[in-house]
């Protein structure tokens, strides 16, 4: 129970942080982009443009229930990057009930282009490995691969818990160490009296700078390929699930343009761990994409494991320059 608190409290101290840094109001642009609404017969409800420290605009407008199409979130990305000076990305639009709300957030500088293949260990039709790639409104690439303790249904079910709920407490602002701690709880509350849990294998990537933390909760080794030499990231820790408190290691790193990060479950280190560095090695040489990076690491794993079948997950982030 002290755990459950202390998790709790953690995460909204971390949330009330994120509020105070959100940034300040600035009214010039909240006029201009009430106008643009307006004249487009889309009268505000709300709208909100703030900087933040680093001087990154985002703005929020909340409008009455509204569809829009692809193109046109596009169109008004350009409008509010003309009124506002800035390049914005395409707005992420949530629609609740009646209203509809749109955020914008400036374009970074890099974008992140993802690979993932998975095979699940046969028999089996299911995979108890999960995993989730994608960009949150914050300008960060996330890419997390859990793999849930055994094979089969079991393992899926907390393979694919652990990774749901990390990554809607991603998307809501935590950090990986207070998401894994919460996840941590719940699988514990789940798994009262069984011996079973989920890794946790989570990077999250600043788009802006190439900053980025990798967080390892009983998770088998990373590899980081640069210039075509690759460098394993490793952790020794726990599974979630296991244990009252979550013992994770973190690993700050930078990124370069064209630096790949590739993650795996135990299953493709049947074999070790030498021949995925000479894989991604020689991939990246040929000029790859992170896809088909991907699955040629886990065809290769399949082809090595023989009669030690496991559950095998490849997931590849690649940092790239924004295209203009």
């Amino acid at each position: 129970l002290t755990e459950q608190y202390s998790a709790m409290a953690t995460a909204l101290a971390q949330m009330a942080a994120r509020l105070g840094r959100a940034g300040l109001p600035d009214p010039r642009r909240e006029a201009r982009t009430t106008q643009l609404f307006a004249s487009l017969g889309l009268e505000p409800l709300e709208c909100t443009v703030l900087t933040d420290l680093a001087g990154r605009v985002t703005a929020a407008v909340t409008l009455p229930r509204t569809s829009f199409t692809p193109g046109e979130c596009r169109a008004l990305a350009e409008e509010m990057g003309r009124i506002c000076r800035r390049d914005f990305d395409p707005p992420e639009v949530t629609n609740c009930r009646t209203v509809t709300m749109l955020h914008f957030g400036e374009r970074p500088l890099y974008r992140a282009v993802f690979g993932l293949a998975s095979r699940p260990a046969p028999p089996e039709t299911v995979s108890g490995d999960a995993c989730r790639q994608f960009c949150d409104s914050a300008g960060r690439a996330q890419m997390l691969l859990c793999d849930g303790m055994g094979t089969g249904k079991p393992a899926a079910v907390d393979g694919q818990m652990a990774a749901k709920l990390t990554a809607q407490l991603l998307q809501a602002g935590f950090a990986a160490e207070s998401a894994a701690r919460l996840v941590n709880v719940a699988l514990g509350l789940k798994n009262a009296g069984q011996e079973s849990g989920a890794t946790l294998d989570l990077l999250t990537l600043d788009l802006y700078t190439g900053r980025a933390g990798l967080f390892k909760a009983g998770a088998a080794p990373s590899f980081l390929c640069r210039a075509g030499v690759v460098r394993t990231l490793d952790g020794a820790s726990l599974p979630m699930g296991v244990l009252p408190t979550v013992t994770g290691r973190s690993t700050a790193l930078t990124l370069d343009v064209g630096d790949t990060v590739m993650m795996v479950s135990d299953g493709a280190l049947c074999d070790g761990s030498a021949w995925l560095c000479d894989q991604l090695t020689l991939s990246t040489r040929l000029g790859q994409s992170p896809q088909q990076t991907a699955e040629a690491v886990a065809a290769s794993a399949v082809r090595r494991s023989g009669a030690r079948q496991d559950d095998i997950t490849v997931a590849i982030v690649r940092l790239e320059r924004q295209k203009s």
